[in-house]
Formats: structure tokens, C-alpha cells, sequence
């Protein structure tokens, strides 16, 4: 079965082509700037092994980073904050998930994920983690941090203590509601919000593979 992904642009108009699985999309990115190129009948089902005319240069920035003005750049993120009440029903949509594939088949889902600062329940409800530093999809490491260690292992050892487990969980609720970037503990600890996705605006687009030369 074929995987979606972000692959050299088979007609040699852009960068990269976002591949479906099954065809190209009108999806492009250039120098780590996502746009749409309509392509056509025959263009949509070029095979995907078909290399770029042309070899792109080396890309310079990636979706979600916003140049310029610190501050501007604080204030279009925080017009994308997922609201407290996604936050909740993704919350309460992963262990569903997990139940609901036997736990192997979400923890492979979200080792996939992981890669664009998702979860499955994330991935359903198109959020994404974006790290604040540099306001781009956390990558596979900081998710597996925030996801396995912070909130699965930290909580379930917390949890283990009656007491301490329920003080744990009313501390991060308190700390959800009570701060404008709506961030949960482990963001606070890991410096990242959660945001609205939908249109794919932070996907992180792979750097280019291409060396540019004489």
C-alpha cells in the first residue's frame, strides 16, 4: 500500500507534490512555502518514482515559521490556539482510539504521527503541537517526550497515589483553563501550544535532498 507524503515535484513546476497514496495532489511547497497547483488528469497519475526535471534548490524556511516580528508572529499563532474544548475531545478521543485498535494499532498510528507533532486523536481532529521557539510542528522526539514520558508515564505513576494522581490531573486542568495560550503542564514544560490545523498550514515539508553545483 502506497504511503502519503511529500515527494520531489513530478512535473517540475515546485519543489515538492504532496502524493495522496494514490495520486499527485494539487498541493505544492517551495522553499518550505505550501501553495496549490491544480495539476491535470494525466500529471495526477505520473508514477511516483518519477524523479524532477529539474533538482530544487536547497529550501530556506518551512511552513509554519513566520518571518519578521517577533510579536506579529505570536499574534497569528494565537489566532490558531485549538480551543479548550478540542483540547478536551482529543483528550478524551485517545483512549477511545486506543481502545478501539487494541492499543498496538494506536501506538504504531502514532509513532507515524509523532513525525508531524500529532497524535491519532490530534490527526482526526486536525490539531498540531507547535513548539513556541520557532513556531514549527514539534518533531518526532519532542512528541514522544510530551506524549509517552510527561503525560502517559509521569501520569500513570502519579495516579498510582490516589491522592497525588487526582491533585495531578485538577493542577492541569487549572492550568488549561487559566492561561491564554491554553497550554496543558507539559507544555508549559516543553514550551508548546496546540493549534487548529485544518489546512494543513504547519505539515512540516521535508528539506530537500538536492545540493545545488557547479
Amino acid at each position: 500500500m502506497s504511503v502519503s507524503a511529500w515527494e520531489p515535484d513530478p512535473t517540475g513546476r515546485h519543489q515538492y507534490r504532496w502524493f495522496d497514496g494514490e495520486e499527485w495532489t494539487d498541493q505544492v511547497a517551495d522553499d518550505g512555502v505550501q501553495s496549490v497547483d491544480p495539476v491535470s488528469t494525466d500529471e495526477a497519475t505520473i508514477p511516483r518514482q518519477t524523479p524532477p526535471p529539474v533538482p530544487p534548490p536547497p529550501p530556506s524556511s518551512v511552513p509554519g515559521h513566520i518571518e519578521g516580528d517577533a510579536d506579529a508572529a505570536h499574534r497569528e499563532l494565537s489566532t490558531m490556539l485549538a480551543s479548550r474544548w478540542r483540547r478536551l475531545g482529543a483528550s478524551l478521543l485517545e483512549p477511545l482510539l486506543a481502545a478501539v485498535t487494541l492499543v498496538i494499532g494506536w501506538l504504531i498510528w502514532s509513532l507515524i504521527v509523532y513525525s508531524r507533532g500529532q497524535t491519532p486523536a490530534k490527526q482526526v481532529l486536525r490539531l498540531r503541537v507547535i513548539r513556541l521557539r520557532d513556531h514549527r510542528a514539534a518533531g518526532w522526539g519532542w512528541m514522544a517526550l510530551r506524549e509517552m514520558l510527561l503525560k502517559i508515564v509521569i501520569g500513570v505513576f502519579l495516579s498510582s497515589f490516589y491522592l497525588v494522581g487526582i491533585v495531578w490531573f485538577i493542577v492541569n486542568g487549572i492550568v488549561l483553563l487559566s492561561n491564554e495560550r491554553r497550554q496543558a503542564l507539559w507544555d508549559k514544560m516543553l514550551k508548546t501550544v496546540v493549534v487548529s490545523d485544518p489546512d494543513h498550514h504547519f505539515k512540516p515539508v521535508p528539506r530537500s535532498r538536492y545540493v545545488s553545483g557547479s
